[in-house]
């Protein structure tokens, strides 16, 4: 027999137990901690930030800012639960500070060793408290110049159990760098500095946006990316994307902020993908950092402690916008290619590449301008033997993407413009124009020619996926497929497109099920369908170890000068490489 519990009395619990408990939620870390300390100086108006941590910020991290500082009699306040200088209205929902939470201070307070030391300019010296397990000293007079400074010794010292699932120090040292690093870069007006064990790591003084990206990403994003500008409806979408041949194996250097509040949204990699279908390659993401503004009436930043979530009132729309902008900033620079690519072809005719010059790809001010709509027309190319007559007397000044001069192994175009070499890989080149060409068709008659199976082919799915293949049954039909459900739960394919040879449909079909699923509302099916079927379009394409006449390679660089997403293939690799007369004049020592 199971004896029973005695009845225990409901009781409030004590305020540091508390304030413990809160600190569970939102100090994860000791990056947690700097987060809202940042956060706080940047809401006192600072200019300047310093940092500093020990032992990845477990033995002791500090936050210096040049802030207006705290009065006196409200040092006290800050540490208390729920009392802030930053919400002065009764609205929880329009929300412009960062750190407006009032379990922040007392929270740190609660798990460590803590000092303050503030001044404002109307002090004639600044004060100091220490606050320690729960335990607060006196306010005493202290020296020190306007701003705030916050010190933290002995993290979780209080909360031993949570100190053990902390990491290595280089762990969470990274992690502490990384939380700089995003505030920053939603910050280039504010100086930075960073140390760590003594060591300086980050010095920013404050800039620019581009200039801040560059400093926190590194010189080769910058060179590699694309301005990304869109307004509608009181939203507006700014920022830099990675060109499509300068991407990552991981989906790590992604960054998206919400009215400059830096954001863990797992949609992010879902949009991206969706804005880079058919111009990446599998396995490979881009690189971004976005800033999204909106009225704070649209989104709810109270869904997480930490304040990294957020709840959008119209997520559909969101998504749609960042995917429109991001897809008009790729195709207005479709024809760009990655300067680092050069950088590699020019290592591999010279060990000594650190002595070219590696011009950026934009500038973001100049360049930093809406783009309405498509800058290039859907091809319709000709075929080459056709349309190679018409360029005979051709001139390379005319033409972006120059003139032909030779073709090496059987694979490779070389063209020269008026200040450039370019290196085109021939069925890359063609297999985008014959991939770009189906879509026009498609685009023009609503629907790709089919070809009989000689036995149907029968697929059975879930319940649930045969509904969702029966949503969209209408796009199968467009791209060409002739398919019939037979039962609850089975497909009957009698006809796949003629333009691409699908040695199974199988697969095709539960992976584009499997994405639409994957990508969630929003998402355009028929987009999902055409990444899928680029993979399988370049059947019709000029393979490599076909010999070209030069007339033939000019139309083929004609028509890439007029097709959508040229400077990729339907597989995401580079379609061609680009070597500046400058470079070439480096390599010779000239």
């Amino acid at each position: 027999m199971i004896s029973q519990k005695p009845l225990q009395k409901i009781a409030k619990l004590h305020p540091h137990l508390i304030n413990q408990i809160a600190a569970g939620e939102v100090i994860e870390r000791p990056a947690a901690i700097l987060k809202e300390l940042i956060e706080n100086a940047l809401d006192a108006g600072a200019t300047r930030i310093d940092i500093a941590v020990e032992d990845g910020g477990r033995a002791m991290l500090s936050v210096r800012d040049n802030g207006h500082g705290i009065p006196q009699e409200d040092i006290v306040l800050a540490f208390e639960r729920h009392a802030t200088s930053k919400l002065a209205h009764e609205d929880l929902f329009a929300v412009n500070t960062f750190g407006f939470r009032g379990e922040a201070l007392p929270s740190i307070a609660s798990i460590s060793r803590t000092q303050m030391i503030t001044r404002t300019k109307d002090d004639e010296h600044a004060w100091t408290i220490r606050i320690e397990g729960g335990n607060t000293s006196e306010i005493i007079p202290h020296s020190a110049t306007v701003g705030t400074m916050v010190e933290v010794r002995d993290v979780f010292y209080a909360t031993p159990a949570r100190l053990k699932f902390l990491k290595n120090t280089s762990t969470e040292l990274g992690h502490c760098r990384e939380m700089v690093s995003r505030i920053a870069m939603a910050n280039p007006s504010v100086y930075f500095t960073f140390r760590a064990d003594g060591k300086l790591i980050y010095d920013w003084p404050g800039s620019d946006l581009a200039t801040r990206i560059s400093q926190v990403m590194g010189k080769e994003f910058s060179q590699n990316t694309i301005p990304v500008l869109l307004e509608r409806n009181g939203y507006r979408l700014e920022g830099l994307v990675s060109l499509p041949t300068y991407s990552r194996s991981q989906a790590n250097d992604q960054y998206i902020y919400v009215n400059n509040r830096w954001v863990r949204d797992r949609n992010v990699a879902g949009i991206l993908r969706v804005a880079y279908q058919d111009v990446l390659m599998t396995g490979r993401h881009p690189m971004a950092v976005l800033f999204l503004n909106l009225d704070s009436y649209e989104v709810d930043v109270n869904v997480h402690p930490a304040k990294t979530e957020v709840r959008f009132r119209d997520s559909q729309f969101v998504r749609s916008f960042l995917i429109q902008g991001i897809k008009q900033s790729l195709t207005a620079s479709q024809h760009t290619p990655s300067n680092s690519i050069g950088q590699l072809a020019a290592q591999a005719f010279n060990t000594s590449a650190s002595k070219i010059s590696i011009t950026p790809s934009f500038d973001y001010k100049s360049s930093y301008k809406p783009i309405l709509r498509d800058s290039y027309p859907s091809a319709k190319p000709q075929p080459l033997a056709t349309f190679a007559s018409t360029v005979e007397d051709e001139r390379q000044t005319d033409y972006p993407m120059g003139l032909a001069k030779a073709q090496l192994f059987e694979t490779f175009i070389v063209a020269q413009t008026d200040d450039a070499l370019l290196i085109i890989d021939q069925h890359a080149a063609h297999e985008r124009i014959v991939y770009e060409e189906l879509k026009a068709e498609w685009n023009a008659k609503g629907q790709l020619p089919s070809q009989s199976l000689m036995q149907p082919e029968y697929i059975e799915l879930k319940e649930e996926d045969c509904e969702l293949f029966k949503q969209h049954q209408h796009l199968f039909q467009k791209i060409g497929f002739v398919i019939d459900i037979f039962g609850d739960k089975t497909l009957v394919v009698h006809s796949t497109p003629i333009a691409c040879h699908l040695e199974g449909s199988k697969e095709f079909i539960y992976d584009v099920l499997a994405d639409i699923k994957a990508l969630g509302e929003g998402v355009r099916a028929e987009e999902v369908l055409w990444e899928k079927l680029s993979s399988r379009a370049c059947n019709n394409s000029i393979r490599a170890g076909k010999t070209l006449s030069l007339a033939e390679m000019n139309a083929m660089l004609r028509q890439m000068e007029f097709t959508p997403k040229s400077a990729q293939c339907n597989h995401g690799r580079p379609t061609f490489i680009k070597l500046d007369r400058k470079a070439l004049e480096n390599l010779f020592e000239r």
